[in-house]
């Protein structure tokens, strides 16, 4: 075949098992960037898409099966709701 004694920048000449190797961990280099990648990008345009839908105040957003809602029923102004926390009852102090 052509490709059997193809000298390449060293000098050295290549097999077609080393084509075939160096085919191989190039594929395998590709799919272990491209699958962070994809997670990153797909994480960000969720992010992004939940955002926008928020400030368009999407109705939608309250039977979308994608969405966790937790429904306030009294909460002052201003309380900040954070998942799994321990409530903690502070005493007044008295005078």
């Amino acid at each position: 075949m052509l490709l059997r004694n193809m000298p390449n920048s060293h000098g050295k000449a290549y097999s077609i098992g080393d084509l075939v190797l160096d085919l191989f961990l190039w594929i395998i280099a590709v799919i272990c960037l491209g699958i962070p990648s994809w997670l990153i990008f797909n994480s960000w345009n969720k992010s992004r898409l939940l955002n926008e839908r928020l400030e368009q105040c999407d109705n939608t957003l309250l039977t979308d099966s994608s969405v966790k809602v937790t429904q306030i029923v009294s909460a002052p102004i201003g309380t900040t709701v954070t998942e799994n926390a321990t409530l903690v009852v502070a005493q007044v102090p008295s005078n």
